[in-house]
């Protein structure tokens, strides 16, 4: 079968459709013992190990972000509490209280000023990350918010609601400037290329939304046979990964919504995907409680990465894509490096 381009042609990220693959060359458990296999992608896979097991949430950990300069973790937990914490130092800076229901989601702005996170209060708050304090609540949702994201300039904040739709903010405004709707069901995850150009939103009615965000392209409607759990735009704005119940990945152009290829990656739900910074890997968070690695230009599973005690809700890499942060079931964070 003829290789498929999944990206810039001036940075190809060539695969097969068939190539998708489940054996792996490295797994990875938090005590650091590994297996290998010789494969042009063995040198990504070599020595992934947990390097420290963040405690303190005591409910589920259900979302986690890293910010773009690289010093710290965000995290949403069951317990009602967003934190921060230290990256390179694995502690707990502070926890981020004020939610009246569980956190699930939060994200840092690109340009590291600001914090976002949401749940089952209906609200957002926004939180300055210098001064670790609160800057803004902003209310206008009528159901739970199950996913934040920023755009690439910092500009606007997206919030996706059970209520069905999309809150456009602009920061520093205390109401949405725009509401998106068309989702038939609520919506669970959203990503914005790093070009601003477009917002991809995935929802629970199995449906995939392209929107373009500058008045260029067509808006595509994609769709999977289960919910979507979550969804990630790769680095060079060519690519876009879903995954939800089905425990399938699948792969799409950003600009044309054209479906490249589809694997099973777990078992159990995926109930996350995040591309490395470098889009060379893409990580899976799964039910089936391990974050497995995979090369996008062979399209080899190249790491399974095991030490959750429970479900795995959310993994995001670092800036130097040699580091992944995961949170679970059980309230643990963990930090994993190569």
């Amino acid at each position: 079968m003829q290789a498929m381009v999944l990206s810039d042609p001036r940075t190809p990220n060539s695969v097969a459709a068939a190539a998708w693959t489940t054996t792996p060359i490295r797994k990875t458990s938090s005590s650091g013992s590994t297996f290998a296999q010789r494969d042009a992608a063995a040198p990504l896979a070599s020595g992934w190990r947990c390097r420290h097991t963040l405690h303190g949430h005591t409910s589920w950990v259900r979302t986690v972000a890293i910010s773009a300069d690289g010093q710290y973790i965000a995290s949403g937990s069951g317990d009602k509490r967003a934190a921060l914490w230290s990256l390179d130092q694995g502690k707990r800076l502070t926890f981020l209280a004020g939610h009246q229901g569980w956190v699930r989601c939060v994200a840092f702005s690109p340009d590291g000023r600001w914090l976002a996170s949401a749940g089952n209060d209906n609200e957002i708050r926004l939180w300055d990350v210098r001064t670790q304090t609160l800057a803004a609540t902003l209310s206008g949702h009528r159901d739970w918010v199950r996913a934040v994201t920023f755009s690439a300039d910092s500009r606007y904040l997206y919030s996706g609601s059970q209520d069905k739709t999309i809150g456009v903010w602009q920061v520093g405004q205390a109401s949405p400037v725009k509401v998106l709707t068309g989702h038939e069901h609520w919506v669970r995850s959203l990503a914005v290329t790093t070009d601003g150009s477009t917002l991809v939103s995935g929802g629970q009615d199995g449906q995939v939304h392209l929107h373009r965000l500058q008045n260029r392209g067509t808006h595509h409607v994609l769709n999977h046979s289960t919910e979507i759990h979550s969804v990630a735009t790769s680095p060079n704005n060519w690519l876009l990964a879903t995954a939800g119940a089905d425990g399938f990945v699948r792969f799409w152009k950003v600009n044309s919504g054209r479906l490249i290829t589809e694997f099973q990656a777990h078992s159990a739900a995926v109930n996350c995907v995040t591309f490395s910074p470098d889009g060379k890997l893409l990580a899976t968070a799964s039910s089936d409680k391990t974050i497995r690695i995979w090369h996008i230009d062979s399209g080899r599973l190249i790491g399974i990465l095991a030490g959750h005690t429970g479900w795995v809700w959310s993994a995001s890499f670092a800036p130097d894509s040699r580091t992944l942060v995961s949170g679970g079931w059980h309230g643990e964070i963990k930090i994993w490096q190569r």
